[in-house]
C-alpha cells in the first residue's frame, strides 16, 4: 500500500454549514475505512488504530460536529443531521465505497449512513451498541441529560474529571486526560449528541442494514449484555467480545480490534465482488 509518510495528517473539509476536522494516514490504495468516534472523544481516539493500520488502506477518522475541531451545530440536531454532515464529508473527500468502524455514539451515525447508502457501504463494524427498547432509551436519556453548570469555582472541572476517570477499568493518565479534554471541549456538543442518540430508534434501524455487520464489545462495556440478544435477533451478524477495557477497547485492545476488523473487511470485499 502507498502511504506518503508515517505521520498522521490532520486536515479540514469546508462544508456550507462549517468546517469538519479529520485525521488520516493519507494512503491512496484500497477501499477506505471511515472511523466514527464516541462521546465525548474525537478522532484522536483513533490514532492507535491509524498507526496500527497505517499502510493497509485509506483511513479517515472524522470529528463529529460539536466535538474535536469540527464546527459547533446550532439548536437540536437529530441523528439524520449528523448523518447528513458525515455523508457530505465523505462525498467531499471523494470517497465512493467504504467500510465504517464506529464506537458508541458513532454507531448511531454509522447505522444511518449504512441505511441511506446501502450500495456504498461495504461493511459496518460497530463497537458498543445501544440495542435498546424505548423504555431503556428513556432511562439512559435521564442519566445523560443533566446540564453541566460551569460554576465560578470550577467544580464542574473536577466533576467531569471524576466522571471520565470512572469510564476506564484502571487509571491511565493519558487516556483519562484526553477524554477529560474532550468532555470540556464538548459540553454543548455532548448534550446535543446524547439527545439525538436516545431519540433514535436504533433497534429498528439496525434491522434495515444490508451490509455485512459485525458487532463487538468489551466485556465491561455498558452494552456488553446486548451481544447475545443481537446475535439472536439479527441474522448473519458476527459477534466478537473484547477483553476488559471499559469504554476504551479501541485504544486498549488495538491489535485485537484491528485483527478483527481487517479480517471482516477482507471477507466483505470478497462478497461484494
Amino acid at each position: 500500500m502507498n502511504a506518503k509518510n508515517n505521520l498522521i495528517k490532520k486536515a479540514y473539509l469546508s462544508l456550507p454549514i462549517g468546517q469538519i476536522h479529520y485525521r488520516t494516514n493519507d494512503c491512496e490504495d484500497g477501499i477506505p475505512l471511515i472511523l466514527l468516534h464516541r462521546t465525548p472523544s474525537s478522532s484522536i481516539m483513533y490514532e492507535p488504530i491509524i498507526r496500527e493500520m497505517f499502510h493497509d488502506r485509506p483511513l479517515y477518522a472524522i470529528d463529529t460536529p460539536g466535538f474535536g475541531s469540527s464546527f459547533d451545530p446550532n439548536g437540536n440536531p437529530d441523528m439524520k443531521d449528523y448523518r447528513d454532515w458525515m455523508c457530505e464529508s465523505i462525498d467531499t473527500l471523494g470517497i465512493e465505497n467504504f467500510h465504517i468502524y464506529a464506537h458508541h455514539t458513532g454507531t448511531h451515525i454509522a447505522a444511518e449512513i449504512a441505511n441511506a447508502w446501502k450500495d456504498r457501504t461495504i461493511s459496518l463494524i460497530l463497537n458498543g451498541v445501544a440495542y435498546l427498547d424505548e423504555d431503556e432509551r428513556d432511562s439512559f436519556k435521564k442519566m445523560t441529560s443533566s446540564v453541566v453548570e460551569r460554576d465560578i469555582e470550577g467544580k464542574y472541572l473536577l466533576e467531569s474529571f471524576e466522571l471520565m476517570k470512572s469510564l476506564f477499568p484502571s487509571y491511565d493518565s493519558d487516556l483519562v486526560n484526553t477524554e477529560f479534554l474532550g468532555a470540556i471541549r464538548s459540553i454543548k456538543g455532548r448534550e446535543q449528541a446524547f439527545a439525538a442518540v436516545w431519540d433514535q430508534d436504533f433497534k429498528s434501524l439496525i434491522k434495515t442494514i444490508r451490509a455485512p455487520l459485525m458487532v463487538m464489545s468489551a466485556i465491561d462495556d455498558f452494552f456488553y449484555n446486548k451481544l447475545d440478544i443481537i446475535k439472536r435477533e439479527l441474522e448473519g451478524v458476527q459477534i466478537e467480545p473484547l477483553a476488559e477495557s471499559g469504554i476504551a477497547s479501541t485504544e486498549l485492545q488495538t491489535k485485537e480490534t484491528v485483527r478483527l476488523i481487517s479480517a471482516f473487511m477482507k471477507k466483505a470485499e470478497k462478497i461484494k465482488v
